[in-house]
């Protein structure tokens, strides 16, 4: 695991060597096409392994999708293209992470799953539009992904707020207490988004200031499998 003040080091220094990279034309040497492609391909896969991890979903899916072609000169071009595009975004990245997290290379930066999200989008239904459910969903990955847990709290109380009419309910408690299609496990986890997750996001919400705060983590705001239960349970009821 590379620790956050030194991932902020190497993609620092990473922007700084693609923005002073020089490419060649395509007339020039075969042998300087090779190493220019060859060097901006190895720059490229280095972005992916070091800033991928920290950015959100969408921006991580572009910059991993960037592929230069050994001796195909304008492949090159194309990923520098795409590159210079995304710096803005890593940069904007880098700034919110806090230097005393690791960041995992691995899903956790994420709260909702790729593969939920797929499945949510895909609903249709004669009584709801789903499309403001899926957009909350993509922001809570987003800010949790950018470090932006007071935004990734709100966000998922927002989408507690959101569902109970899916269920035939007003509120989000009357779920937790009285929805029975999901069996005792989903009670127990709905108990939980509402006992815990939502005062979470509600204490930051509606806390004034004091003489002395604690910002949150991750593992406070991260209620990922109580959320994706609650999320499966919407595709199952609606499909």
């Amino acid at each position: 695991m590379v620790s956050n003040k030194r991932r902020k080091q190497v993609v620092e220094d990473l922007i700084a060597q693609a923005e002073r990279f020089r490419f060649c034309g395509p007339s020039d040497d075969p042998d300087e096409q090779t190493a220019v492609t060859s060097g901006y391909r190895y720059l490229v896969t280095q972005f992916k392994r070091l800033a991928a991890p920290v950015l959100p979903s969408a921006s991580k899916s572009r910059l991993n999708a960037i592929e230069v072609e050994i001796d195909t000169l304008y492949s090159a071009y194309d990923a520098k293209a795409e590159l210079d595009a995304l710096i803005p975004e890593i940069e904007t990245a880098l700034e919110c992470i806090d230097d005393a997290d690791d960041i995992s290379d691995s899903e956790s930066s994420i709260v909702i799953a790729p593969s939920r999200l797929v499945e949510l989008r895909s609903l249709v239904s004669p009584d709801f539009d789903f499309t403001k459910l899926v957009r909350l969903c993509e922001e809570v990955n987003t800010s949790y992904g950018l470090h932006c847990y007071y935004a990734a709290a709100m966000l998922i109380r927002s989408v507690l707020d959101h569902v109970p009419p899916i269920f035939g309910f007003r509120n989000f408690g009357e779920i937790a207490n009285n929805y029975a299609g999901g069996g005792r496990s989903f009670k127990d986890a709905m108990n939980h988004l509402e006992s815990a997750s939502r005062k979470v996001a509600d204490a930051h919400l509606h806390m004034p200031i004091r003489k002395s705060e604690i910002l949150p983590t991750a593992h406070q705001v991260n209620c990922g499998q109580q959320l994706d239960l609650l999320l499966a349970e919407i595709v199952r009821i609606t499909k």
